[in-house]
């Protein structure tokens, strides 16, 4: 039963690639048991699963004895395996490198936080399960680096952490960003931010490149700071990403003042991201002047006439 939560996410990812690649094998090559073709189709094909299935329990059971004369099975074999891996997981490194990478992939166009998270999310989770262990045990909880850190406090608003530059843009003198950041407002609230990302655009803008990558550094040294020096709880539940920040982050930490340091790291993105979101805007706006100017231009003589 340990092993049916983040502990034993190794051991159900290797599972999950491997039964159906065996079982595929041993169909390819008929290792299966055929019915005549008088069988209903159903129970052939349950006919078909018994060889395989019996192979498969069979690996298992020999695994396990081998692995039972060093006081280990699949489960607990394939975390020590990973150990090193996982006490690597919560280190501040791990943590900035995984939302630069982010970050990165973003502004490529690449969803990076699914790839990002697909790789590291059973690390996550183990660490998650290890806060509530210790919860549970009413000792100190051991791991900083779990979702709801990401999703709430570094990413306000979403990756790149938009919030506040989607407040900025929706009252800018500029038509373009007003809209887009009108549009993006309350997705933004629920940490969805493809409106901003891609309507304004980000992906690919060589003006937001710093600020896109800034940002949620910036904000992941203060609340990593915030975490180590006891300020916050650490994280012990999962809400759903699309939590608004503040309320995600005190019910995943249940700890009021983690809406605190999410309003900083709001401040903070806003800050970085104004002077480049300024030069932006200047830009549009002489772009908007100047086809403004065109299309009156172009109106002038089927007016005059």
């Amino acid at each position: 039963m340990a092993y049916l939560g983040g502990a034993g996410a190794f051991t159900a990812i290797i599972c999950g690639l491997l039964v159906p690649t065996l079982q595929t094998f041993l169909v390819e090559k008929n290792i299966r048991i055929k019915m005549p073709e008088a069988v209903p189709e159903k129970i052939s094909a349950s006919f078909d699963l018994l060889i395989p299935v019996v192979v498969m329990i069979l690996i298992v059971q020999i695994i396990n004895g081998v692995l039972g004369n060093f006081d280990l099975n699949i489960a607990t074999g394939i975390m020590a395996l990973f150990k090193p891996l996982v006490a690597a997981s919560d280190t501040f490194f791990a943590f900035a490198l995984a939302i630069l990478l982010i970050q990165l992939l973003w502004f490529a166009g690449i969803h990076g936080a699914s790839v990002v998270g697909g790789i590291i999310g059973p690390l996550l989770l183990i660490n998650l399960g290890a806060n509530q262990e210790a919860l549970e045990a009413g000792r100190e909880l051991p791991a900083i680096f779990i979702n709801p850190v990401m999703d709430f406090f570094v990413f306000v608003g979403g990756s790149g952490g938009t919030l506040a530059l989607v407040c900025m843009m929706a009252r800018s003198k500029s038509a373009h960003l007003r809209t887009i950041g009108k549009m993006s407002f309350i997705p933004g609230c629920f940490n969805i931010n493809e409106p901003v990302t891609f309507g304004t655009p980000i992906v690919m803008n060589p003006t937001f490149f710093i600020p896109w990558i800034a940002a949620p550094l910036v904000n992941a040294c203060i609340v990593w700071g915030a975490f180590k020096l006891d300020l916050v709880s650490k994280v012990v539940a999962l809400p759903p990403w699309t939590m608004p920040a503040p309320i995600g982050a005190v019910m995943s930490t249940n700890s009021m003042f983690a809406a605190v340091i999410v309003a900083t790291c709001f401040t903070v993105s806003g800050l970085i991201f104004y002077p480049f979101f300024k030069a932006y805007e200047k830009e549009l706006l002489a772009q908007e002047k100047f086809e403004e100017k065109a299309d009156e231009k172009a109106l002038s003589p089927a007016t005059a006439g």
